[in-house]
């Protein structure tokens, strides 16, 4: 069971203190931040993430920038700047020797018969600027609002083997879908995706927001998924929010719990 965390996500911007708490709760990863990098370099300087990897032993998974970024933007400087923001993200992963790297599809705001087709278009142009990176791209289901252009599973299936990525599942996200809609979203990805995905969100919500709680509240049952999470062979992030790292070292306990089947 390779168990990693958020650093950013669980408020803990001190890159020091943030293996320390990987190590302490002997975690695989820690997954760094390219939009922290973006915002202020010498929290997350390459040379000491090397550092702290060679004494720890740990590895680290990236999350590419997302904030004030859209790959699908109808808007061509808009869509440019993103395409070079990932890129240099991606240039950083592979300077920290990042396993994978996971990345958002991108927002459409103008839902309209003529302007929907060109948002597929402006996406695929993205994704295709973005093909053949040393670092495997992990694309995210989102759906979480109206303005999510991909929706459901099949539609992240398309574009992902469009373009030989792979995949994130972000089980909070799946679950708000599932909520909204009605379906069973977490299962519907987990069952599309298939071998696509190589890397996991974990964490927990009420169904109607992206709340990040510990894995043991909220109202996603992850009983269901011991079996699934005792044979992944890829790396399961905790993505746990203002709990910070009492959430963290909660989720760590209660995942272990459920996979050996401790009470």
């Amino acid at each position: 069971m390779r168990l990693g965390f958020s650093p950013v996500t669980a408020r803990l911007l001190d890159i020091d203190a943030a293996f320390a708490l990987a190590h302490e709760l002997e975690f695989a990863f820690v997954e760094l931040s390219a939009d922290l990098y973006e915002v202020a370099p010498a929290l997350q300087d390459p040379q000491r993430v090397r550092d702290l990897m060679r004494a720890t032993g740990l590895g680290v998974t990236m999350h590419l920038s997302y904030v004030d970024l859209n790959l699908t933007s109808l808007v061509p400087a808009a869509r440019a700047t993103s395409v070079e923001r990932s890129q240099r993200g991606l240039e950083y992963a592979h300077a920290v020797g990042a396993s994978c790297g996971v990345l958002h599809t991108g927002m459409h705001y103008w839902r309209h018969p003529q302007a929907d087709p060109l948002a597929h278009e402006a996406l695929a142009a993205s994704l295709h600027a973005l093909e053949g990176s040393s670092v495997p791209i992990a694309l995210e289901n989102l759906a979480l609002t109206a303005y999510d252009l991909l929706r459901g599973p099949d539609q992240l299936r398309a574009v992902t083997h469009r373009h030989g990525m792979r995949n994130c599942l972000d089980t909070g996200h799946a679950h708000i879908e599932a909520t909204r809609d009605g379906t069973t979203s977490i299962e519907a990805y987990r069952e599309v995706l298939g071998d696509d995905i190589i890397h996991l969100h974990l964490h927990n919500n009420h169904g109607q927001r992206d709340e990040h709680l510990p894995t043991d509240q909220g109202a996603i049952d992850y009983r269901p998924w011991r079996d699934y999470l005792a044979s992944f062979e890829g790396t399961m992030c905790l993505e746990i929010g203002e709990s910070g790292a009492d959430g963290v070292r909660a989720s760590a306990a209660h995942m272990r719990r459920l996979v050996t089947g401790a009470p």
